[in-house]
């Protein structure tokens, strides 16, 4: 086989790679980086992935084989005979996919007398395919099948047929006599014998013009399998039909070069990709490296915290990245989530709900101070300290009429005050010494809240820091003030009255005590 003829499937490759990514680079640009819509490299998606056959040449045992070609004008050229086996003389399915530029001689070869074989690739995700080129060592079939499947083998879909019949073998038109048919005889002559290819472009006019995101294109070009069934052999013109022959005939089929062109799938969103977890690395990877805002294996659902609209695909036709909308968490969230009941209410311009709001937060977009805390005014609402307890609000109160009572600072207190609630410590103040004014770690107060005084403008009642001693209403005794004193009855919420008694009386009725 001369040279230039092992160079030409690289060339057809070359040339249709080049088809394709002047499309998009008139789209999407060159060197854009992803700022608009974007696509990873193009490559042999079966380069560092295994082909599957149901057979191979001498795998069991050696095999004989001959090979025929013809000359211009067609006619036979002596034939060349060798054998194969599963050792030293191997033609195993990965030839069909190793370099054709480093090893120009290497080919698949099935089983003799084979009629039906099937080659298969199986990838670990989404792929877009684009387009197959396959040089045949052996004559190409007289009827075969291109499949794909979407959903990783439970069911396939024929992207084309061929047969050098279309209507005997499929009982379909043919695309040479009828235009977009599903057959086609391009690729089923007997001639050549040998070097002959078939070529599959998976988005011909008028679909490549489309934007090749699209859901009508996603379903044109996405694959998880690719699946060529052999259908029919043909024999080279230059057979004999006489079985005594020598050499014999034998029949099989063989094939140089499977080149299956596409690239990740990544919705528009990503230049890059990287191997799937537990894949090792290939030259055309699964996962995608997502720009845009988006995450996922494909980039098909937003970031966990740009979920402010709709996800989109990006606009292959037009360049718009379509990216994903941070939603508006006052930074108390990382994710959030679309809801439409929202997006519609808002009129379409944002439908994000933040999750699990932080610093005690709630609402929409974190927006607000959960119940039994306020805000602290003196800061922004993106300060993680910015909802404040409740609990303090109520002793704050109490500043003022200490202000008032003590005739001291107010605001030295309030900075003392701060400093307990931000710490989460009671705030006690020593009524025998009103300048006296200090947080503790004691619990708080437990004075009754009847028969205990409370401090001025408030219903709060207060302690002695150094005892938590309560002080007491009028004839009312007892560290927490919770009874009445001797010689005093009717403990109430104006402390007891002294017993009309010359002694003792019934703290309960007043009821005097004869002793």
């Amino acid at each position: 086989m001369s040279a230039p003829f092992f160079f030409f499937p690289l060339f057809l490759d070359k040339c249709m790679d080049w088809i394709h990514m002047r499309r998009l680079n008139s789209i999407l640009g060159t060197g854009s980086r992803c700022e608009k819509a974007c696509n990873p490299q193009m490559g042999n998606l079966g380069h560092g992935r295994k082909l599957w056959t149901d057979t191979t040449c001498g795998y069991n045992s050696t095999e004989l084989y001959c090979s025929y070609s013809e000359n211009a004008d067609l006619l036979c050229k002596q034939p060349k005979c060798s054998k194969c086996n599963s050792i030293h003389l191997a033609h195993p399915p990965s030839a069909m996919v190793d370099s054709s530029f480093r090893l120009p001689h290497t080919w698949w070869q099935s089983a003799q007398g084979i009629q039906r074989e099937k080659i298969q690739l199986n990838l670990e995700a989404e792929f877009y395919f684009t387009h197959l080129i396959m040089i045949f060592k052996s004559p190409r079939p007289a009827a075969m099948v291109l499949e794909r499947s979407q959903d990783f083998g439970k069911t396939w879909k024929p992207y084309k047929y061929f047969s050098i019949n279309c209507s005997a073998a499929f009982g379909l038109d043919d695309d040479v006599t009828k235009k977009e048919a599903l057959c086609t005889s391009r690729y089923s002559s007997h001639f050549p014998c040998t070097g002959g290819e078939v070529i599959y472009r998976a988005l011909s006019p008028p679909n490549s013009a489309d934007d090749p995101y699209s859901l009508k294109i996603q379903a044109q070009l996405k694959i998880t399998n690719l699946r060529v069934q052999l259908l029919k052999r043909q024999s080279c013109p230059c057979h004999s039909n006489d079985l005594n022959a020598n050499p014999p005939q034998l029949t099989y089929y063989a094939i140089y070069d499977f080149i299956v062109k596409g690239s990740c799938f990544c919705n528009g969103h990503a230049d890059r990709c990287a191997p799937l977890k537990g894949f090792r690395p290939v030259k055309i990877h699964g996962r995608c490296i997502c720009k845009h805002n988006t995450a996922g294996t494909h980039c098909q659902h937003c970031a966990p915290l740009y979920n402010d609209q709709p996800w989109l695909a990006a606009n292959g036709r037009t360049g718009a990245p379509n990216g994903c909308k941070s939603c508006k968490c006052n930074e108390h969230s990382d994710t959030c989530h679309f809801d439409m009941d929202t997006w519609l209410a808002s009129g379409n311009q944002s439908g994000g709900i933040c999750d699990n709001c932080q610093h005690n937060t709630e609402g929409q977009h974190c927006e607000r101070c959960k119940p039994g805390y306020y805000r602290d005014l003196r800061k922004s609402f993106s300060a993680p300290d910015i909802c404040k307890c409740s609990a303090c609000i109520g002793e704050f109160r109490h500043l003022v009429g200490i202000a008032f009572l003590a005739s001291t600072d107010f605001l030295d207190i309030a900075l003392v005050f701060l400093q307990c609630c931000r710490y989460k410590l009671s705030f006690i103040m020593n009524m025998k010494n009103s300048l006296s004014y200090v947080c503790s770690d004691i619990a708080v107060c437990s004075c009754n809240p009847i028969g205990s005084a409370m401090l001025p403008f408030s219903n709060s009642t207060f302690c002695d820091p150094s005892n938590g001693d309560c002080p007491c209403k009028p004839g009312v005794a007892g560290p927490q003030c919770d009874q009445c004193m001797v010689g005093y009855w009717g403990f109430g919420h104006y402390g007891c009255q002294p017993c009309d008694c010359a002694g003792s009386c019934d703290s309960i009725n007043g009821d005097c005590i004869n002793r």
